[in-house]
């Protein structure tokens, strides 16, 4: 059965970010070689480690009640790597599952007004390797 999910909270070092207004899909992929044995003919494929594509995130930007934006202001100045979560809404008592990468990078920050006058905020975060998965509890 599939879950059902109404809302999606992102955090960065256990600090929730923002009021969500997009994110990308978790997309994982691996990279495969295939070789030829040169006697047999035979073709092999060598898989490379999960990864999982880069996310864009989208919010609502006020610097004054965003202590995840901070938080994600300070690691991509920093170029440093942090935790990163994603939690579904899909609450059976107190948590929703959850997706988290323990070396996340953001390799973006874009700060842009929209043509209705609202400020937003786009980070691109590169979470690395295979998530680890929580599942609801």
């Amino acid at each position: 059965m599939a879950i059902k999910t109404e809302g999606i909270i992102v955090r960065a070092n256990g600090k929730t970010v923002g009021c969500l207004s997009a994110i990308g899909a978790i997309n994982l992929s691996r990279d495969k070689t295939e070789k030829k044995c040169l006697d047999t003919g035979e073709i092999r494929t060598i898989l490379d480690v999960i990864k999982t594509g880069d996310l864009d995130i989208e919010t609502d930007y006020d610097p004054t009640d965003a202590a995840g934006h901070d938080e994600l202001e300070t690691v991509f100045d920093a170029g440093s790597e942090f935790e990163f979560e994603i939690e579904l809404s899909d609450k059976g008592s107190s948590n929703g599952t959850k997706f988290t990468w323990s070396k996340a990078v953001v390799s973006a920050l874009e700060i842009n007004p929209d043509s209705d006058g609202e400020v937003g905020i786009k980070f691109t975060v590169a979470p690395g390797g295979k998530p680890t998965v929580t599942a609801a509890a």
